[in-house]
């Protein structure tokens, strides 16, 4: 019998290969620990097991196998998880039922769409000779062939009907025309036909648009010769599956990497996007030259805790950057911005040398600094309309900062600069008001209270130690979620389902023995006597509240038999605790 595609995956990819795509792994002993994804910490807390093949969160209490860590991280459900990793593994899965298909039939239609047509870009760019002097732009402007495919950058051939007649092999025109790539034009009264379409793109380099989850949804073309009344890029409009307010152009190529950095750069261009990946730089995307929405803001936001901005350095992009900035501000991130100098974009920089775009990035000042030299540059101190500018540029800046040590910090600076008492600036900035900064949203976690930790203690000591014993004092309800795990244990019925639970479990008290030296059968022996003892204080607590309910209806009778079960409950507790 052929093993389950989760187990073929499990047996090609290692835990410490997925997950060190995320997170930066260090060694500690046989096993490896890192910061938690899922959480704010400073101390790893993450331990990852290579020889179970499992990790688990000693912060938040979060654990699995690999599915699991690709659920959260990428926030999607098991099928999506399993796509995820057998890609990755290079495993096919089955092809989905035509009942499955029916159900998302119409946006998979434009996904497929989509697909087909990049592959028929690319086959152009490649193997056509109209599309030769395309292809020597791209290497011209410094992208590597591989570079190139990666990113599946193609061509559309210049003329009107040439991707028409290769989707219309496969697909309705209608649905075509849904995707965006072809368009219909009404036609004069008298013809043959009352309407015919024409390809969208025709004559430029195209760039795949991808959505989060890697599928294809849309296109940028750019075109080879300026032609007059023709607009240099053309992009998809909005579709059922392409909406530009949402859509970050490279985000599937950068998340694993932005997540791993906790920083994004953005910039403003496709290419900007693609030489600065093929330099190093994966948690790259672009605004695709539209200003960031906040729902974009809040998707980056979910993984980046600093957001670096390197816009072109035009006047175009130096709007850019301040339109994203306000909407950026208003959330507690770390927002810097990179001068580009010289260069009039990230590609530039990165033509002169990788060290020079990494040195810009690095030393990409904090937005309020970035605009505090801009604004002494640009307007005389010596002069009161300049100052007033200075004033009115800064301090709306420098209060929109989420730490009252920096605003104290500008304060003091721009005071300096000013030549000015510092408690001026500051009466300036309180006339403002106090700002209200929000939180990017984050996955909420819950952690596990007393109960809950007991209860899991318990139960790996027993695992560890196969002494099971100790549970005869124990009902099944007494372990909440892990009431299974019980019953398996207690009854030696080994289930194959709770495999995972049952190691994450051991797992998790195997490390805090061998890491504080404890003796695991005292440590038994004290679960027991310490989740015994929860479970007595939870059930005086229910009957307290029945003895107030019953006093206050003057049930004479329920309260005598209450109160003798709330001694016998505290008599308990007392010897337990000698």
């Amino acid at each position: 019998m052929l093993d389950s595609p989760v187990q073929q995956i499990k047996d090609r990819l290692s835990i410490t290969e997925v997950l060190s795509g995320y997170v930066q792994l260090k060694k500690a002993g046989v096993n490896s620990k890192a910061l938690c994804p899922f959480h704010s910490e400073k101390t790893p807390s993450l331990i990852v097991s290579p020889s179970k093949q499992i990790w688990h969160c000693f912060g938040c209490g979060r654990g699995g196998d690999i599915f699991e860590f690709i659920k959260l991280v990428e926030n999607v459900e098991f099928p999506e998880a399993l796509r995820i990793l057998a890609d990755r593994a290079g495993i096919e899965l089955r092809k989905p039922t035509a009942q499955e298909i029916k159900i998302d039939q119409d946006r998979n239609v434009l996904y497929q769409i989509n697909e087909l047509a990049a592959e028929y870009y690319v086959k152009v760019l490649w193997e056509s000779p109209q599309a030769s002097e395309a292809l020597n732009y791209l290497r011209q402007r410094g992208l590597t062939d591989q570079t190139i495919k990666n990113w599946q950058l193609g061509y559309a051939p210049d003329d009107y009907h040439y991707l028409e007649n290769f989707l219309a092999k496969s697909f309705d025109k209608k649905d075509i025309e849904l995707a965006g790539l072809i368009i219909k034009k009404d036609l004069p009264a008298g013809r043959q036909a009352t309407a015919e379409y024409f390809d969208r793109f025709r004559g430029r380099i195209m760039f795949p648009i991808l959505d989060a989850k890697g599928r294809h949804v849309g296109f940028t073309g750019r075109i080879l010769k300026p032609q007059d009344n023709v607009g240099k890029y053309v992009n998809s409009p909005e579709t059922p599956v392409y909406s530009k307010s949402k859509i970050i152009y490279g985000y599937f190529a950068a998340k694993r990497s932005i997540i791993k950095e906790q920083k994004v750069i953005i910039v403003e261009g496709q290419m900007d996007v693609i030489t600065s990946h093929q330099a190093g730089f994966a948690n790259t995307v672009a605004s695709s030259g539209t200003a960031f929405t906040l729902d974009q803001i809040m998707e980056l936001g979910k993984h980046a805790k600093e957001f670096v901005f390197a816009l072109d350095s035009d006047k175009a992009g130096t709007m850019a950057t301040t339109a994203l900035l306000n909407t950026a501000k208003q959330y507690s991130i770390i927002i810097k911005i990179a001068e580009l100098g010289e260069y009039k974009d990230p590609d530039e920089a990165i033509k002169k040398g990788m060290h020079v775009w990494k040195d810009i990035i690095e030393k990409a000042p904090h937005f309020v600094e970035y605009f505090f030299h801009k604004a002494l540059k640009e307007f005389s101190i010596s002069e009161a309309d300049g100052v007033q500018k200075i004033k009115d540029l800064l301090l709306p800046l420098i209060n929109s900062v989420d730490s009252s040590i920096l605003r104290s910090h500008y304060c003091r600076k721009l005071a300096s600069a000013l030549g000015v008492a510092e408690a001026s600036v500051t009466a300036e900035l309180q006339k403002l008001g106090k700002p209200e900064f929000k939180q990017l949203p984050k996955e909420e976690y819950r952690k596990k209270d007393r109960l809950e930790w007991l209860q899991e203690r318990l139960l790996g000591l027993v695992i560890r130690l196969k002494d099971k014993a100790v549970l005869s004092q124990f009902e099944p309800s007494d372990f909440g979620a892990y009431a299974n795990v019980y019953t398996s244990i207690y009854t030696s019925a080994q289930s194959p389902e709770l495999k995972t639970a049952f190691d994450l479990l051991e797992f998790g008290v195997q490390t805090e023995i061998e890491a504080q030296g404890l003796d695991a059968k005292a440590e038994l022996a004290s679960a027991a006597r310490e989740l015994k003892r929860v479970l007595l204080k939870q059930q005086m607590e229910k009957v307290s509240a029945e003895l107030k309910s019953a006093e206050q209806q003057k049930d004479q009778q329920t309260v005598r038999k209450l109160s003798e079960e709330y001694v016998g409950l505290s008599k308990k507790i007392s010897q337990l605790q000698s």
